[in-house]
């Protein structure tokens, strides 16, 4: 059963249906220009089966208020105030055409309230040659008096409008409706390699996906949204808690002092009965352990998943388990920083667990270091070699070798080097790394790759062996003074 509602926001009064189980998760719809929040007809009862689905009317769009101005941005902040308005703090988020645009902001401005984003055959992002509206015949959903205006706005966008979409965290699908579809491809590919988690999906059918293949739509959209991701588990346990995210770094559990928490509080306080849990397994502990991670980016977490492996039911299945997650972290588009830092601090520095960490994590694969291996892979090698230069030689010489094979690897084999180099637990052999050096295809600006050749054909294995021998190798050189 649809309930068609209506909620005031930012002075407009905004329409909206919603249908599915009162208790299911969240999945908010937004409508292309020129229709309102029953074009989603076709596909709304396949995705409230097992959702709450809210289908919004934007301003100046069906049953909601027609201003002067329905601006992207406006509508961008229609949609954050309706999700206040209701109380939702994190939604899944569809949009289509100009609807997608606006989930495209949404997501940009407040990433932590869309938890999954789908863009169904969104505008390009670049800007295009006019093309003059027609206008449809019949009744319309949609002031249309106002639609020179948007048009201009969609032909010659603000360039700001669409920059760092590297702040949206949600993992994202992008269905695109080749071949009769007006939006071109190129922006849609561009739009995918700009949104770090994102994919893209073709359904041959035109630009109007959901209502010309409902099917296959919703097959494609129910199982993207089925897979949970850990970041969302971990928000659920802690809302349970009480504990709550109202901003960039900002949470609330509404009982400490002035109830603001930063990420480093929460991490603090709740990752150790997190990653104990006594109603999950050790995978599920661990996976809501690495949530938290994605969640919060705060090195305390992965300081509990390592205190926690000893205490687990089977401490060598649970470090299977870790350095999984470790591994998937580390091919991701971004990796929280506690990651790679983590890494460094509380595994490669330490004698009794440098070894067998790094060849979890990269040693094990070094054979499939080659030119044409995963981006995924390579993304993982990148990472792994910046914080190994603690690693004894012995155990990372061969992965080293490997990674020289690549070009793509080269210039964080040459950080890794470095590195190498000057932690003061650096462990580096001098001829190998020199050797290793000069097969590197490096930028001839490259920094410091002087003076590297220079200490290591003196052969010193490391800066604290004699200090005043980099600063004379890098005055000599003419580089820039060390960081």
């Amino acid at each position: 059963m649809t309930e068609p509602r209506t909620v005031t926001v930012n002075e407009v009064p905004l329409g909206y249906e919603v249908s599915g189980p009162t208790d299911g998760d969240p999945l908010l719809l937004l409508r292309a220009l020129g229709e309102s929040a029953a074009d989603w007809g076709p596909v709304r009862d396949a995705l409230a089966r097992k959702r709450r689905v809210y289908a919004l009317d934007l301003r100046g769009h069906g049953r909601s208020g027609w201003t002067q101005d329905h601006s992207l941005e406006l509508m961008r902040d229609d949609v954050l105030g309706f999700l206040d308005a209701l109380g939702l703090d994190a939604v899944d988020l569809v949009g289509h055409s100009t609807g997608g645009a606006v989930a495209v902001l949404v997501a940009r401005e407040q990433p932590w309230r869309v938890i999954r984003l789908v863009l169904e055959d969104v505008p390009d992002l670049r800007p295009r040659e006019p093309v003059a509206p027609v206008r449809p015949t019949g009744e319309l959903a949609l002031d249309r008096t106002r639609v020179p205006a948007g048009r201009a706005g969609s032909d010659r966008p603000d360039p700001a409008r669409f920059e760092a979409l590297e702040r949206i965290t949600a993992p994202t699908l992008v269905v695109a409706g080749d071949p009769t579809s007006h939006v071109p491809r190129q922006g849609l590919a561009e739009l995918v390699r700009r949104v770090p988690d994102a994919r893209l999906l073709t359904i041959a059918v035109g630009h109007l996906v959901h209502a010309t293949a409902p099917d296959a739509f919703t097959d494609a959209v129910t199982t993207f949204l089925d897979d949970l991701p850990d970041a969302e588990l971990a928000r659920r346990w802690l809302a349970r808690e009480g504990v709550r995210r109202t901003g960039e770094n900002e949470w609330t559990d509404g009982g400490s002092e002035g109830g603001r928490l930063t990420s480093d509080d929460v991490a603090h306080t709740w990752a150790e009965d997190m990653v104990l849990a006594d109603d999950l397994d050790d995978a599920g502990r661990t996976r809501l352990g690495f949530g938290l991670v994605d969640l919060l980016d705060a090195y305390w977490v992965t300081v509990e998943l390592g205190f926690a492996l000893p205490r687990t039911d089977d401490p060598q299945a649970a470090a299977r388990i870790l350095w999984e997650g470790y591994r998937s972290r580390l091919e991701a588009p971004v990796t929280a920083k506690a990651i790679t830092y983590s890494l460094w601090v509380d595994w490669f520095e330490h004698h009794t667990t440098s070894e067998a960490a790094f060849a979890e994590v990269l040693g094990n694969d070094h054979a499939r270091l080659l030119p044409d291996a995963p981006q995924p892979l390579l993304r993982r090698a990148r990472r792994v070699l910046e914080s190994s230069g603690p690693v004894p030689w012995s155990a990372k010489a061969v992965t080293y070798r490997a990674a020289a094979r690549v070009p793509a690897l080269h210039h964080a084999l040459f950080r890794a080097l470095l590195l190498c180099y000057h932690d003061v637990y650096g462990a580096l052999d001098p001829a190998e790394g020199l050797a290793l050096l000069d097969g590197l295809e490096l930028p001839p600006d490259t920094e410091h790759v002087a003076a590297l050749r220079t200490v290591l054909a003196a052969g010193l294995p490391n800066r604290r062996e004699r200090p005043e021998a980099w600063d004379a190798a890098v005055l000599a050189a003419g580089d820039a003074a060390p960081e």
